[in-house]
């Protein structure tokens, strides 16, 4: 039955909708009887505009829209029928909103013009005026109908973008599979899925349908089931649409009993299959996950199609932050190709955070630099509105308090800043450890045959530098860091620990170019059939980790150095060329000179009395030290000078402000009570096990 709208009310359209039929108007013109185009004249005005809602899952279809369509209309705007017209609902405070990502928004409406007739019986044109002066309309009902992209809620260029830096190949991907009836869409969390799907839905003219798949899940198999089935049957109504099924991983798991629920995967499958092909626009299906590989196998199959995000490569990082801080005032100094280097293994949700972590720093710098004593809210409030520059020292906070937050996490990459003049001595193993790293990454061409290596062995007396070495050159090469130690990836589920092993390898080639450090490696990959485990955890995870290094001969900025005290104990084949076929011994360090270098390198950071020599200090030492025992010499020194500095300040001889001075008395004392960590009968070992692998 037809509505109609208050008195003398009219349709919606934007100015940018109204255009186009105008603009077609203008390029017929009226045409004499010759063909000749004649003078433009003016669009009629409508007397009656019929149109429908059109359904979405934005918006409600059953709401009042007499207000809002009377103040557009108050505006005259050319319609022609079948029109989508598109009506903003800004400042119409009926509509707003808050949406499950906690953010409000006006929705925009979407009307089908389904009749117009002329103030004229009979009269014919491509296009009619509407306004409320002249013009009626009525609502005849609703329709489904797709509709035309529009500007996102944030007019961020890079958020209303059809095609999103680092997410356009993922983009087009998925409008080429656009009548494939369903898609698996996997990346890292925070990688840019939803934004990619929402581009999708822009570029097909598609509605959005957004179902997070955890509030789908009930206490009982038969409530879920049909939560499921009631998504499936409110897509369809808002077709065409994109029904977005989010973590879809969590479909299907068995609470009691922490394995799967037959009875919820066999109705999702069966509703991923069963597509109806008589629909002219079916509803395009995708899900979303994190973890892949908990996304249960009868589900997983009955996808159609698989898009895996990647982690964005350089380029795609640079880009992704070009444009990102297009609308942010940058420092001169400040270069986003460096800083896309810096942040190897970032995806665009780290952006964000980097953003607004970069400019928190910018605003406490300016606060404390120009008022020392805080800004009031009116202050503040001029200072975000007027702007401030981003310098490259913000950035450089910000990358440090992201890489703390994650430094917890097993695996987390990240690029150390040690540099060769923390390592003293050991000059022959640098140039080994740099001859195997550093050519390949800077002369690539003259080893394109692949025939280099990926993998080295440090091995030698705990304490001589082995772990700094690593870091060291990562530093120099500008790699990120992968630290794990061995019994961090040690899981006690059956396959975790494999798993563990996976995730590792998958986060250093996301993060390339990469160093993944094994400390401790002889706890992850000790000889198989000697392990004693009952179920074999051990050997399935040096097979694990044999596979991965196997598979780094295809990625080349991809390196594998691992450290042990006990070489012997490992896995032969983890030995073999191709895996760990370099092995550098990293001994202690006998004669003065590279002690002096050790000596010197730990104590650079220190305020030394003019007195201290450092040669003196090192002949009252034992004759032969590792690196950790002369920073243990480093630290006695440390504590003899804060005690006797504790005693002149409660004496009063000395105030806390004062700096901390070490004298050679301190040193001296610390001499004397240091003991070598390695005995004659260790070192003897290591240097029989030095000439068994040499010999091999």
């Amino acid at each position: 039955m037809r509505r109609p709208l208050g008195p003398a009310t009219v349709a919606a359209g934007s100015d940018d909708a109204s255009s186009t039929p105008l603009q077609r108007y203008e390029r017929s013109g009226a045409a004499d009887g010759k063909g000749s185009r004649s003078v433009l004249s003016v669009p009629p005005f409508a007397k009656e505009l019929h149109l429908e809602i059109v359904c979405s899952p934005a918006y409600s279809a059953r709401g009042s829209y007499d207000r809002l369509l009377y103040k557009h209309f108050e505006t005259p705007r050319l319609v022609q029928e079948g029109d989508i017209l598109c009506v903003p609902t800004f400042g119409h405070a009926e509509f707003l909103e808050v949406n499950a990502d906690k953010f409000l928004r006006w929705p925009e409406l979407y009307f089908k013009v389904r009749k117009i007739l002329g103030m004229v019986e009979g009269e014919q044109s491509e296009g009619y005026l509407v306004d409320t002066q002249n013009s009626s309309l009525y609502l005849v009902g609703s329709t489904n109908s797709a509709v035309p992209s529009s500007p996102a809620y944030n007019s961020h260029e890079f958020w209303s973008s059809l095609s999103p830096a680092g997410l356009s190949d993922v983009v087009n991907r998925a409008n080429a599979l656009s009548g494939a009836g369903s898609v698996l869409l996997s990346g890292p969390s925070g990688s840019g899925k939803l934004m990619a799907v929402r581009a999708v839905c822009s570029c097909l003219n598609l509605h959005l349908f957004k179902v997070d798949c955890v509030s789908l899940c009930s206490d009982t198999s038969g409530a879920t089931e049909e939560k499921v089935q009631m998504a499936f049957a409110q897509a369809q109504q808002y077709h065409p649409c994109v029904l977005l099924l989010k973590d879809i991983e969590v479909l299907g798991r068995d609470r009691d009993r922490l394995g799967e629920d037959a009875r919820v995967i066999a109705t999702l499958r069966q509703l991923l299959l069963d597509r109806d092909p008589a629909l002219s626009h079916p509803v395009l299906v995708i899900g979303t996950t994190c973890k892949p590989q908990d996304v249960p196998t009868d589900v997983q199959t009955a996808f159609l199609h698989e898009v895996k995000i990647e982690a964005p490569s350089e380029e795609q990082r640079r880009s992704m932050l070009s444009m990102l801080t297009a609308s942010l005032p940058l420092g001169k100094e400040v270069s986003l190709s460096k800083l896309a280097r810096r942040t190897a293994g970032f995806v665009l949700g780290d952006f964000c955070a980097l953003l607004s972590h970069s400019s928190r720093a910018a605003c406490t710098r300016i606060q404390a630099l120009s008022f020392p004593g805080g800004l009031s809210e009116e202050v503040e409030r001029d200072f975000c509105t007027a702007g401030f520059p981003v310098l490259e020292e913000d950035f450089s906070v910000a990358l440090d308090q992201l890489h703390d937050a994650h430094s917890q996490a097993v695996g987390a990459p990240k690029i150390p800043s040690v540099s060769w003049q923390d390592v003293g001595g050991l000059q022959e193993v640098k140039k080994e450890i740099l001859d195997t790293i550093q050519l390949p990454l800077e002369h690539p061409e003259l080893l394109s045959l692949g025939l280099c290596r990926s993998g080295l062995l440090l091995y030698g007396p705990p304490g001589t530098g082995k772990t700094l070495l690593a870091k060291a050159v990562a530093t120099t090469c500008a790699m990120t860091f992968l630290s794990v130690k061995g019994p961090e990836l040690i899981n006690m589920y059956v396959g975790q620990s494999e798993e563990n092993v996976r995730n590792v390898f998958a986060k250093a080639r996301a993060a390339a170019p990469c160093i993944i450090f094994f400390d401790e490696l002889d706890s992850l990959a000790p000889s198989r059939g000697r392990s004693g485990d009952s179920g074999g955890v051990m050997d399935r995870v040096v097979s694990q980790l044999l596979a991965e290094l196997d598979g780094l001969h295809s990625t080349r900025d991809v390196f594998v150095i691992g450290a042990t005290n006990r070489p012997d104990l490992l896995d032969s084949a983890l030995l073999r060329p191709g895996r760990f076929d370099k092995l550098v011994y990293v001994g202690i360090n006998e004669d003065r000179e590279s002690q002096l270098q050790v000596l010197s390198a730990i104590t650079r950071k220190f305020k030394l009395d003019q007195s201290v020599n450092l040669t003196t200090i090192l002949e009252k030492c034992p004759a032969q030290l590792t690196g950790a025992d002369i920073y243990a010499l480093c630290s006695d020194a440390m504590m003899c000078a804060v005690k006797r500095k504790v005693e002149w300040i409660e004496e009063g001889l000395d105030t806390e402000s004062s700096a901390l001075i070490l004298t050679m008395e301190d040193f001296l004392q610390a001499a004397a009570r240091l003991q070598p960590s390695v005995s004659e009968q260790e070192l003897l070992r290591y240097r029989l096990i030095r000439q068994k692998f040499a010999a091999s």
